[in-house]
């Protein structure tokens, strides 16, 4: 019965429902020159780079300028198309909800390999960690590292490597 809800939601767990969001679609059509597959990879990982520099719903110049970095250099794109990415996801971020943003993480979680899940982990840690990774932020973080089924252990260590950037908003103002 939980199930049936959660399908009727756009929350199921079938491949159907956790592939091809339209939100992924739209912000892959920047990329021109790279196949179909890679370009949903690096739209559902801009999404989610969004989503987190969002969660105190703003997103800074030094955040958007991070994001488009790790696109250009991570997903191998021109400095352009990565601004054009950055845009469209920060702009898709603030504009969808929850069951979006599950739907785009699970969809990246189909796509990506560990290894391109725990570059976005690290990418998110990065992005939010420019002002001090606040609270919610780090929610965030957990959340999407939840969904795309990394090891507690893993994301235990990456956080670790960022505990001084973790409420260090909160500190300098205090």
């Amino acid at each position: 019965m939980l199930s049936a809800l959660f399908r009727t939601l756009g929350l199921g767990a079938d491949a159907a429902s956790t592939q091809e969001t339209e939100t992924v679609s739209r912000i892959a059509t920047v990329l021109s020159g790279v196949s179909p597959e890679r370009a949903r990879l690096l739209a559902a990982f801009a999404y989610l780079l969004g989503r987190v520099a969002f969660a105190d719903h703003e997103v800074s110049a030094d955040e958007r300028a991070v994001m488009e970095a790790r696109l250009a250099t991570e997903g191998d794109v021109s400095p352009e198309q990565a601004e054009h990415l950055v845009q469209l996801a920060v702009v898709a971020t603030g504009s969808h909800g929850a069951a979006e943003d599950y739907q785009v993480a699970r969809e990246f979680e189909a796509l990506a390999t560990r290894d391109e899940k725990l570059q976005l982990l690290r990418a998110l840690f990065t992005v939010s960690a420019q002002e001090g990774i606040t609270t919610v932020e780090d929610t965030e973080i957990s959340r999407i590292a939840n969904v795309l089924r990394l090891d507690r252990a893993d994301v235990t260590a990456l956080r670790h490597e960022f505990r001084d950037a973790i409420n260090a908003r909160q500190a300098r103002r205090s």
